[in-house]
């Protein structure tokens, strides 16, 4: 159950002595190594994770977690009966009826049931043994069990992924990638660290280290009645005993940094310099303590079948850490290990601050307030941005200029624009995030960067601004804690979170959200208070200030608050000391210049700070002469960034030419494809990321085809027609099929050969798709539909109607209303935006939102402009 480390091990500051007693053939050796130190509390199981972490389970159920700072443990929600540290911090538990959970940074998450033990590492890997014996590993990706060989009662996992396991007749095993091997004696429990340091409780009592070099076990002195044990990332152990009590062989320090004497050692480089022999007798050694030269490959392989995927549940409330006193002696010895960081930023800053706040009037005023990890604060007021001084006392002027505003972790503002375009500063100047706009802008103090668009999706953008993803979750406002997870501000003012396994509603409406650097979740209220999340009872606590209103929050490291006022004054619950030296240097080489290219919105604030845009767009005409007068230009743009052009005349009715936007040139180039040589009728089309040409066509004959290099390939569903077709980002093919009556939808998977149903709906006339399959369409009627995961539900809900959908790679979505004019859905307030001018026959929209436009068959073929 113990997560062992993956950082550089550190030298146990104990004696080791392998020394083997005279005569004692039998006899495990033993380990002259001083005293244990008393920890506070009772246990009845214990944990430690490779960053210096530690946990335990209380008499009564309740998880701990070890402050090495008080040296003391602080509890967490719920009642469980064993415990693991993980990766991000995010501790794994089963409860008294074998139910494992996982802890998500809000809850915990029930995963399986029948389980007996659990262990993890700081590399992510999960996996538990259960009552039957089988050993499950989890799938991440899948959220769900894969069995995996073996039995076992106990299990540990060490930091390059060796699984470690007690057997139900309490053999020790080991697994690696070349299988299970036998290692000698017995054991209760076990635990793995770095360079194979394992340590088990014998069935009677005894604490014993493994010592890969040599393949023996070694007996410490001093512990005879052990129950359950953990080691640090160095291999030293921590133990319950058979009375609760807990005791240690090492501290855990509050420091992260490696003193000069605490270099790391290689594996097997312990010494012992003044070992003397014990006196324990021979015979009380049992024979199995025997050393092997050669640990022996396990013959147990009980069946493999695929564990049965459980679905995730809340259990209780976030974990609390209401400290408790410590009530035990530690010892005298100042023996400390001291924990590694799992990230860069681990420092003071995640640490919440303890005690009630006092807000100090900065006597200056702002918009919006936003806060780095690093204590950095920055402000905007009527545009312009600002930057806290606390040599100076109030805010600077910093050029630019933003409506929406984040801080990075290093101290850098990355915001939007007037204009909905995002920008980061380098350290050096402004540079803009090409291909995004966005309603709200937010950063976790891990450094991932989130945004809202105008459509209410999330996306995370890549720390260098070069890319980004959407991600789950949808809203008007966002925050992100530092595991990177959001919490947004939906439309209607009630809050949502997005975890590993999905977005769950908060029963809580709020008009401003924050996220501390510790996790600490602040919100204003639509009724104007300040409230901050409480974990231990999940609901939010009102923070009331005197003689003040707020209206905006901001939160900074250890989830310090900062307050602007209904009046726009600035209150401050903790001024961040900082190296302010180079700010001034940073303010005066960077531009004011901030226009930016690409896409233009014009942006105004509502109530639960998001943006309602509205179009204004110019177009440019491209040169279509290769096309033939008199025919309309049906557009496509493929997952492979070119625009392609289908040139039709007499509705479509007669053949036509293919041609591809030459972007060096600004026209279309005719395109040799094996549709042009055979006259095809093409009546819709898409192209995949690899160039592949899906079509749907009535002549030479009536089918869907997919031409790849000039050769055809024609899909079937026996007793279907094709309609439509539509390619989705990921390459997912779909198509609008029907007889009679019934319009259906089918999806093929890239790497599948053939086509299935999606749905039961069958009133289908458009299709398009954006990431994440979100699926959007035209339904018989002319309504407009998005799948919501069960069905496909009207968008808006008193319904619009268009002829034809475009969704673009980024999730922006458009259609074209039987007047022909473009529409934008604009998902802040659930309806479909006018963009002005923009008339057409027929559009594409390309992967950062850009418009293209056949607007008649003169042919005329416009471009939005940057």
């Amino acid at each position: 159950m113990k997560v062992p480390s993956h950082c550089s091990a550190f030298a146990v500051l104990v004696a080791v002595a392998l020394l083997v007693m005279p005569g004692a053939g039998h006899a495990a050796n033993l380990l002259d190594d001083g005293v244990w130190f008393s920890l506070p509390g009772q246990g009845q199981d214990i944990s430690v994770t490779s960053i210096g972490e530690a946990y335990a389970i209380s008499t009564d159920g309740t998880p701990l977690r070890w402050d090495p700072r008080e040296e003391s443990w602080r509890t967490m929600s719920g009642s469980f009966a064993r415990i693991t540290g993980a990766a991000e911090r995010r501790p794994w538990v089963i409860d008294g009826d074998g139910d494992v959970y996982r802890y998500n940074g809000l809850w915990w998450e029930r995963k399986d049931s029948d389980v007996v033990d659990v262990a993890g590492n700081a590399l992510g890997q999960i996996y538990i043994a259960k009552a039957d014996g089988s050993i499950h590993r989890w799938l991440e990706l899948r959220h769900s069990w894969e069995r995996v060989e073996g039995v076992a009662k106990r299990l540990a996992l060490d930091p390059d992924g060796r699984l470690w396991a007690v057997t139900p007749t309490n053999e020790i095993r080991m697994r690696d990638d070349e299988g299970w091997h036998a290692l000698p004696g017995r054991a209760r429990d076990i635990a793995a660290g770095v360079n194979q340091r394992v340590a088990k409780v014998h069935p009677d009592g005894r604490v014993l280290l493994w010592r890969q070099r040599v393949q023996q076990w070694f007996a410490l002195r001093g512990v005879t009645e052990a129950m359950e044990i953990a080691v640090t990332r160095s291999g030293a152990p921590w133990v319950v005993l058979q009375d609760n009590r807990i005791l240690a062989k090492v501290r855990i320090a509050v420091s992260s940094e490696i003193e000069q004497d605490d270099e790391p050692t290689g594996a097997e480089e312990l010494s012992a310099p003044d070992a003397k022999a014990d006196d324990i007798k021979a015979d009380e050694i049992r024979a199995d303590e025997i050393s092997s030269n050669s640990p022996k490959a396990d013959d147990a392989t009980p069946p493999t079948n695929q564990a049965e995927q459980s679905r995730a549940e809340q259990l209780a409330p976030p974990p609390s850490e209401t400290e408790i006193a410590s009530n035990g002696d530690t010892g005298q010895d100042d023996r400390t290990e001291r924990p590694v960081s799992d990230d860069s930023a681990s420092d003071q800053a995640s640490r919440t601050y303890s005690g009630s706040l006092s807000f100090t009037d900065t006597r200056d005023v702002a918009d919006r307030v936003a806060i780095g990890r690093d204590g950095s604060v920055f402000a905007i007021r009527g545009g312009d941005i600002l930057r806290w001084s606390n040599d100076r006392r109030r805010f600077n002027d910093f050029p630019g200029s933003l409506v929406r505003l984040a801080v990075s972790p290093d101290g850098n503002p990355w915001g939007v624009s007037a204009l909905g375009r995002v920008f980061r500063h380098t350290g050096r100047d402004w540079q803009q995030v090409i291909g995004q706009t966005a309603a709200d802008i937010a950063i976790g103090a891990n450094g991932d960067v989130v945004t809202v668009n105008a459509q209410g999706r999330l996306y995370r953008i890549d720390s260098n601004g070069m890319g980004f993803t959407p991600i789950d979750g949808r809203g008007v406002a966002v925050a992100v804690m530092p595991d990177g997870s959001p919490w947004t501000i939906l439309e209607n003012g009630f809050l949502q979170y997005c975890g590993e396994t999905g977005c769950q509603n908060v029963s809580q409406k709020a008009s401003s959200l924050a996220i501390g650097s510790d996790g600490t979740v602040w919100i204003v209220t639509p009724d104007d208070f300040l409230r901050r999340y409480n974990s231990d009872t999940g609901e939010f606590e009102t923070v009331r200030i005197a003689a003040r209103t707020p209206k905006r929050v901001a939160a900074g490291p250890q989830g310090y608050p900062w307050v602007v006022a209904e009046d726009g004054s600035v209150l401050s619950s903790q001024f961040f000391e900082r190296d302010e030296s180079d700010d001034l240097r940073i303010a005066a080489r960077t531009s004011e210049e901030m226009d930016g290219t690409g896409e233009t919105t014009s942006v105004t604030s509502n109530e639960v700070e998001g943006f309602t845009f509205t179009k204004n767009i110019r177009f440019e005409t491209i040169n279509t002469d290769a096309a033939p007068s008199g025919a309309d230009i049906k557009l496509s743009i493929g997952n492979d960034g070119d625009v392609y052009g289908y040139s039709y005349s007499s509705g479509q009715g007669q053949s036509g030419d293919m041609f591809v936007y030459d972007e060096r040139r600004k026209r279309f180039e005719s395109e040799s494809t094996g549709f042009g040589n055979q006259n095809a009728n093409i009546q819709d089309y898409d192209i995949a990321s690899n160039g592949d040409i899906w079509a749907y066509t009535t002549s030479p004959s009536v089918g869907l085809f997919r031409e790849r290099n000039n050769s055809q390939q024609e899909f079937t569903i026996s007793g279907l027609t094709p309609e439509g077709v539509s390619v989705a980002p990921n390459d997912t093919v779909y198509a609008i099929l029907y007889t009679g009556g019934d319009y259906w939808l089918y999806y093929k998977d890239p790497n599948r050969n053939g086509f299935a149903r999606f749905d039961d709906f069958n009133s289908l006339y458009d299709v398009s798709v954006g990431p994440g399959d979100d699926v959007w369409i035209v339904d018989r009627n002319l309504y407009v539909r998005q799948w919501t995961g069960s069905e496909f539900e009207k968008r808006p809900r008193q319904g619009q109607k268009a002829v034809s959908i475009r969704v673009s790679r980024n999730g922006v979505v458009f259609i074209r209303s039987v007047d022909n004019d473009i529409y934008r859905w604009n998902a802040t307030n659930k309806s479909f935006d006018l963009i002005n001018n923009s008339r057409a026959e027929n559009f594409d929209v390309e992967e950062d939102g850009r418009l293209w436009l056949s607007v008649d068959n003169t042919p005329i073929v416009k471009r939005a402009r940057d």
